[in-house]
């Protein structure tokens, strides 16, 4: 069902992309419908597994963030579709994505906390040289667009919030991939870890489309957030039938 998913959202886009109208319709209809499911699995996961085990918080905090998330999508949607508003970025719609990272930085930070002395010393080291290489590129690479366009200095803020914060979820899913690298529960988290990772790319790509000013609502670019809550759905719902620790 995942790769069905996968596959009709690429060749929607696809079919789309002639179409402005139907684009942002067809589109925003999507970014309302998957990150729906996905925040629905994440609840069923905290619904069966409550607070048990040293997965709890963590299994909170991603939900929490995946149905923030939502919301956020949802708002962006209606202020396209229903208010005609051209690509509401910055709008309260972001206080929903921005909110949707608090818990899900404090459920990995937990996880890590809470695993992290599984990790060998040379996996450790390997693990924090790839998160501080992650926030240095990133930076890099969106210090020169953010210098020279004339951006508003809300959107400057956005612009800078989004991929220090995706940065920093990127590194920390560097290390949680290194902790549970091989283990019987490795198969859900790899795809959470994906799915953060995907949304964490689409959301660097958003800033620089934006600050460059190709991007549109509709752009095939949005393709790596759709995949990436799919990726998310998969592991909420493998974590469903998982006995956890």
């Amino acid at each position: 069902m995942a790769l069905v998913a996968v596959i009709l959202s690429t060749v929607i886009y696809a079919l789309l992309q002639p179409a402005p109208e139907l684009l942002v319709v067809g589109t925003d209809s999507l970014f309302v419908l998957v990150p729906g499911v996905c925040s629905f699995l994440g609840f069923l996961v905290v619904k069966r597994w409550g607070f048990r085990g040293k997965f709890g918080f963590v299994h909170l905090g991603l939900f929490l963030a995946v149905f923030l998330w939502f919301v956020g999508e949802t708002v962006w949607a209606v202020c396209e579709v229903f208010l005609n508003v051209a690509i509401p970025y910055p709008s309260i719609a972001d206080v929903f994505y921005v909110a949707g990272y608090v818990p899900v930085l404090a459920g990995m930070l937990q996880f890590i906390r809470a695993f992290g002395g599984q990790l060998s010393r040379r996996a450790s080291y390997l693990a924090v040289a790839s998160c501080f290489a992650i926030i240095i590129l990133t930076g890099a690479f969106l210090t020169y667009p953010l210098i020279i366009e004339s951006a508003d200095v809300t959107t400057k803020i956005f612009d800078v919030a989004y991929p220090a914060l995706d940065s920093i979820i990127l590194g920390l899913a560097v290390l949680m991939f290194f902790i549970f690298r091989g283990g019987y529960l490795a198969k859900s988290w790899a795809w959470i870890f994906l799915g953060l990772f995907l949304t964490s790319l689409g959301d660097i790509a958003f800033s620089l489309g934006t600050l460059q000013g190709w991007y549109y609502s509709g752009h095939p670019v949005e393709l790596v957030y759709l995949w990436g809550y799919i990726s998310i759905a998969l592991g909420f719902d493998i974590q469903r039938e998982e006995l956890l620790v």
